[in-house]
């Protein structure tokens, strides 16, 4: 439920639904199980989803009040003024609600610090004025509150607790109806209207760029993706084109990709399906049950010998939490359907200036090519155990080295696998 940071000139931020009926229709909003209402230890598995989700939601209320602050100042039209002071009103009540119940059912108390990330999208936020800024605050709330919405939904049904289901309910309610006016603001009065993008120049669904793959020359087609698309790849869930201004610089030239857990992603076993990996593969590589993710993939052909590389940068908010216990999101890799795990949360970090909390950085993986033959190279991100708290895994630099060029590997190359 990371919140988007950047500023992005070409392309917006707008969600893909167009109002917020067909938002509980694709999430399966009326899934509501009758819960009981009782006290719970925190290592049972609904406490641990009530405490990640409501310290995860109380940062998320506290940005939101953040942003609708500012627009209260710079808004032009007063009734973008009143819904922005609305947003302040009903989610200070809110954060006031579930700090009480996360003292009341857990003993704990939760004040959670703004990301570095977070408060450049303020600053940036807070430099614009007039249209400028109704148009970027609402894109930005709009992405926010659709963020809000992809975890509040499966809440009414996962909820330990009645009042926390309910409040989940109201949550989806008050926001998708938001949603709805800001769009509808945003068509009327700016002429912008909802597309695919969001936190990105993301491509939700099984996407299929694969006809214009060419790799020869060495070469794997659009490896470094300064095509600006993902021609050469097939995606499903949620794929990213991200530019330094996510707050991560690309390894090499101007784009990378990012895959991400949070929102438009796909179950476990489409991943599966996808990659072409026997069913239950991911939840034996990470060792817990995969509530979702997203994944790409790309073929070419190699001589035994020759080394496929590429650079990575596993971006996750689970260090957030005070309960991740094995719930480790990861990144990996397939090849021909053989899978490897590249990081998860217990790799090393530090601190993130994207929508994320902690990143490794970009670091480099290769892989010898066993025997000559075609290949297919899957790269994937999963979360395990819990919904709430997200991870992405970037790429970079995709590209294989013929083996009569060896020599000229890069020298910084951090790991090696080796198939045999």
């Amino acid at each position: 439920m990371s919140n988007s940071d950047t500023t992005r000139q070409s392309l917006s931020l707008n969600p893909t639904w167009s109002n917020s009926q067909s938002i509980f229709n694709e999430l399966n909003y009326n899934t509501r199980s009758s819960l009981p209402s009782f006290t719970l230890t925190p290592n049972q598995p609904s406490a641990r989803f009530d405490v990640r989700f409501l310290q995860e939601t109380i940062g998320h209320h506290m940005m939101a009040v953040d942003m609708a602050r500012l627009s209260v100042e710079k808004a032009i039209n007063p009734d973008l003024r009143d819904l922005s002071q609305n947003i302040i009103t009903t989610q200070n009540q809110e954060i006031e609600t579930m700090q009480s119940w996360l003292k009341d059912w857990y003993g704990l108390s939760y004040e959670p610090e703004m990301s570095p990330g977070d408060q450049r999208m303020l600053d940036r936020m807070a430099n614009l004025n007039g249209a400028d800024f109704e148009i970027h605050f609402m894109q930005e709330m709009t992405n926010h509150h659709k963020s809000m919405l992809s975890d509040a939904v499966p809440c009414v049904s996962r909820a330990g607790h009645t009042e926390l289901s309910d409040l989940c309910q109201n949550i989806a309610e008050a926001q998708s109806s938001e949603i709805d006016q800001m769009q509808t603001w945003l068509s009327e009065r700016y002429g912008i209207t909802s597309d695919n993008n969001m936190m990105g120049m993301a491509i939700p669904g099984a996407t299929n760029y694969t006809n214009s793959y060419n790799n020869t020359d060495g070469q794997i087609s659009n490896g470094g993706f300064e095509n600006g698309d993902f021609t050469g790849w097939s995606t499903t869930g949620k794929a990213m084109l991200e530019t330094s201004d996510f707050g991560s610089e690309p390894s090499e030239g101007k784009y990378y990709a990012a895959l991400s857990t949070q929102f438009d992603t796909v179950p476990g076993y489409d991943i599966e399906s996808f990659l072409n990996l026997p069913y239950g593969s991911l939840k034996s590589l990470g060792k817990g049950n995969i509530d979702e993710g997203s994944a790409m993939k790309t073929s070419f052909t190699a001589k035994a010998g020759d080394v496929l590389s590429f650079d990575w940068n596993f971006m996750t908010d689970e260090q957030d939490s005070t309960l991740v216990g094995e719930n480790k999101d990861f990144g990996f890799i397939t090849l021909n359907s053989l899978p490897y795990t590249v990081a998860d949360t217990s790799s090393s970090f530090k601190t993130s200036l994207t929508p994320f909390s902690d990143e490794t950085g970009f670091k480099s993986l290769s892989i010898e090519i066993p025997v000559t033959g075609t290949y297919t190279l899957g790269l994937g991100v999963v979360n395990v155990g819990d919904p709430i708290y997200d991870s992405a895994f970037a790429i970079d630099n995709v590209k294989f080295t013929p083996v009569y060029d060896r020599n000229e590997m890069s020298q910084t190359t951090s790991n090696t696998f080796s198939m045999s």
